[in-house]
């Protein structure tokens, strides 16, 4: 039987039998990420902060979805003094069979992402009617 939540790569062995988490030079953060349930599937939210849609990237991949986002900061104005530097992002999660990735559809607004992931057709819940002869 499936499992019916999302989990997060926390166990080294898992890692090592699905795939790296990253092998580019750049330092990732992993974003605060909150995950709901709905009737209708599952909703995550992501915070990341000085992301524009041209610097996301999300994937499903053999049940893993995957979001990537680099961080860029367009001033313009010249360079006094900087205190922080943006950050990119990345993180993996497994997705539950149920979720069909097909479906799913992404917004990001004021460096907040919401991403709907909808349960398949089969798996949602139903009314089965009894009739009588």
């Amino acid at each position: 039987m499936a499992e019916n939540k999302m989990s997060v790569y926390n166990d080294e062995k898992e890692k090592a039998l699905t795939r790296e988490e990253t092998r580019a030079q750049n330092n990732y953060l992993s974003p605060a990420v909150d995950i709901y349930e709905t009737e209708d599937g599952l909703v995550v939210m992501a915070d990341l902060p000085g992301v524009d849609k041209s610097g996301l990237e999300i994937n499903v991949e053999q049940g893993v979805l995957t979001l990537e986002a680099h961080a860029s900061a367009d001033v313009a104005a010249d360079e006094i003094s900087r205190e922080f530097a943006l950050r990119n992002f990345y993180r993996q999660f497994r997705l539950p069979d149920s979720i069909d990735a097909n479906a799913s559809n992404a917004v990001l607004k004021n460096g907040v992402l919401t991403l709907s992931l909808p349960r398949a057709a089969a798996a949602k819940p139903r009314r089965i009617e009894v009739t009588t002869h």
